[in-house]
């Protein structure tokens, strides 16, 4: 008898994750170099796991509020104060969540009715798109180029909006590029916002993630935009923390106040224990954060370095995350099934472009995320696989 199939019109219209694609067709290739999964190598700094396991003996096994634990919420605050000069009330203004991805699904879910439209850039992280679709909107892309460092014009971003446009998603660092938005940009972006009546949805998950002289400005410290801007943030790479599931948002308290009916239908509430992990990571020394900062940086400079050495291929070089976005149209547009023969032939995982958007075929996402051994062996893979490309 055949099972029960799914009818879920939202669901169905969900594209499937090439990024989880080739993470799975990698599970069966012995041996292989991951360059492709947005996770960090850093284990979870010492303090933070000694206070989770603090919390588990002191009895932080119940629940929590459905917005997370008040004192938690007050110490996001001051940082959010210290960090980017934004002012927000931990009570009614703050909301811990599992990971920054159901901040984002939160979001969407509350703020649009089906039919309503998001401005996204092309590339952008393939979540984005799949979450706006479950709550019923539509995905709306931006074009993007690596000459301009994958960062959005203004004239493109207004030429996109509509009659139906609901929100505009603003990703800075981005990932997959790296890219970060500059404030001039950034005030390009809220005046039409403000023009247009527009939400605006701020992931800024690796906003500790820059490099060199950049800054990161935070789309909410800028004037006028309190009362209209969700900015989500994660503990999980700032403070590779990724297994642990906690991230929080920032918006306004209408908003939030219906956030917390639907967090009890989805999730009830975050796991007591991750929580006071959480409070140990914000109220301790935070040079554990800069160390691997610091990190990422060597490697980004040994990644573009090595990237720009190979023909055919162009990389800009990334001012934050822990990406590189590569354009090897010099050598394929393909790059679907150039991952897939890099797996099987090389034994290196990278994410094809055409996960992030319907323009991005022809580029790579290489995560340096991953140690320096790691990443040395698998660009040297990475270099035989495009070399044989090119002479097929």
């Amino acid at each position: 008898m055949p099972g029960f199939e799914a009818t879920g019109a939202r669901a169905r219209g969900v594209p499937p994750s090439l990024i989880r694609w080739i993470y799975d067709l990698a599970q069966d290739v012995p041996r292989a170099v991951s360059l492709a999964v947005g996770e960090p190598d850093f284990p979870t700094p010492a303090h933070i796991v000694e206070a989770g396991q603090a919390a588990l003996r002191d009895g932080f096994t119940r629940y929590s509020p459905n917005p997370g634990y008040l004192d938690l919420r007050e110490a996001i605050a001051e940082k959010r104060r210290r960090v980017s000069g934004v002012l927000v009330d931990p009570a009614t203004e703050v909301f811990v969540t599992v990971g920054a991805m159901e901040a984002l699904m939160l979001t969407f879910m509350v703020a649009l009715d089906p039919g309503d439209e998001v401005i996204v850039t092309d590339p952008s992280y393939s979540n984005f798109v799949s979450q706006i679709i479950l709550a019923g909107g539509v995905p709306v892309y931006v074009p993007t180029d690596p000459e301009h460092g994958y960062l959005p014009t203004a004239a493109a971003i207004a030429a996109a909006i509509t009659p139906r446009t609901r929100a505009l998603l603003v990703n800075t660092p981005a990932n997959p590029t790296g890219g970060v938005y500059p404030r001039d940009l950034l005030h390009a972006i809220a005046d039409l916002a403000l023009r247009h009546d527009l939400l605006l949805v701020a992931d800024e998950t690796y906003e500790a993630l820059v490099y060199g002289d950049i800054r990161h400005v935070s789309l909410g410290s800028l004037p006028g935009l309190a009362d209209r801007t969700v900015s989500i943030y994660s503990f999980s790479k700032e403070y590779a923390m990724t297994g642990w599931r906690i991230g929080y948002l920032l918006g306004p308290a209408p908003l939030l106040r219906v956030m917390a009916t639907v967090q009890e239908q989805m999730v009830s509430c975050v796991n007591a224990a991750t929580q006071r992990a959480a409070l140990a990571a914000l109220r301790g020394s935070q040079e554990c954060v800069e160390a691997m900062r610091r990190a990422y940086e060597r490697r980004r400079d040994l990644v573009v370095e090595r990237l720009n050495r190979m023909p055919g291929v162009r990389c800009p070089r990334p001012d934050g995350a822990f990406y590189a976005f590569p354009d090897v149209r010099g050598v394929t547009r393909d790059t679907r099934a150039l991952a897939e023969r890099l797996l099987h032939e090389e034994k290196v995982v990278v994410s094809p472009g055409e996960a992030f958007g319907p323009r991005s075929a022809g580029f790579l996402r290489i995560s340096y995320a991953a140690s320096e051994a790691a990443l040395a062996d698998g660009l040297d893979r990475l270099a035989v696989g495009l070399a044989k490309t090119r002479r097929a």
